[in-house]
């Protein structure tokens, strides 16, 4: 989730030149979509958008209302502050060996949907660290990532590594891609199974044990991965309001907590660290 949250920060933030897919032409949101997240012989797949582009002004408020509860709610939610409410719901599967963790987070940012850029996700080489609930989380686009990896001209791969509650170690690279239409933007992503055993860029996680101020780590793991989007969309009857919904789903593997909600515990707190962070820049 912090991954795709700070996509949706380099891609309002930063520029760059090159083509975007539109919606219908970006495999990976149709990928996580219709293929979905196979883990322990289990699939789940992602909901569509609860705001479409073909809704009217009242439409959307419709699903503001329904989403927020009331009106007051709704006014809430929009209110152009660093602290303004979102909202969060997560659900969890139990499959063997591991927990597939989902969720779906909206709230709203202030900025002119037409100054945002989708391919300014793919702007720079790295994010910087983010920090959180006692987590730590790198991301860096690959402009190069090898040998006899099977790209597209319309996305690009992701790597990202954490450190989860200085317990787990983890790393994994995710095939991404940036789409716009008139009123939206949607950056989707997904973990390429291309790189379980990469030598630079691996899909794979590991414990960690600290003891005292040395630490050692686990053997190396390979990890399921995550899928997600994220969908920036216009609202019409205040145009400088874009409303912002993110779709995730990963796998916990049972050795990381043993399928304790410890890690889920977390989710709101990253949330609203970066939702604020996200909004801080904004306002720059």
């Amino acid at each position: 989730m912090t991954g795709m949250i700070v996509s949706v920060g380099l891609a309002v933030m930063i520029g760059a030149d090159g083509p975007a897919a539109s919606l219908e032409a970006n495999a990976v949101y149709a990928s996580v979509r219709e293929e979905g997240l196979t883990v322990g012989g289990q699939s789940i797949r992602l909901d569509g958008p609860r705001f479409t582009d073909d809704q009217t002004a009242q439409e959307q408020r419709e699903t503001l209302r329904s989403l927020a509860g009331s009106d007051r709610a709704v006014e809430g939610l929009l209110r152009p502050s660093v602290t303004a409410p979102f909202l969060l719901s997560l659900e969890d599967r139990t499959v063997d060996g591991a927990t597939i963790r989902s969720g779906d987070l909206f709230f709203a940012i202030q900025v002119d949907l037409d100054t945002i850029d989708p391919d300014a996700l793919f702007g720079q080489e790295e994010s910087g660290p983010v920090e959180a609930g006692n987590m730590r989380f790198e991301v860096q686009v690959l402009d190069d990532p090898g040998e006899g990896i099977d790209g597209s001209a319309s996305a690009r791969f992701v790597h990202s590594t954490g450190r989860l509650l200085d317990r787990i170690g983890v790393e994994s690279t995710a095939r991404v891609s940036a789409s716009r239409s008139t009123d939206s933007v949607v950056v989707a992503s997904r973990t390429d199974r291309q790189f379980d055993d990469h030598e630079q860029w691996p899909n794979r996680w590991w414990t960690i044990e600290r003891q005292g101020t040395s630490e050692s780590t686990g053997t190396p793991e390979r990890y399921a991965g995550g899928i997600g989007y994220a969908k920036l969309t216009r609202l019409k009857d205040d145009p400088k309001t874009v409303l912002v919904e993110l779709r995730f789903a990963f796998a916990e593997p049972n050795a990381w907590f043993n399928g304790a909600p410890i890690l889920r515990s977390k989710f709101s707190l990253i949330a609203q660290d970066q939702i604020r962070r996200l909004r801080r820049e904004l306002s720059r």
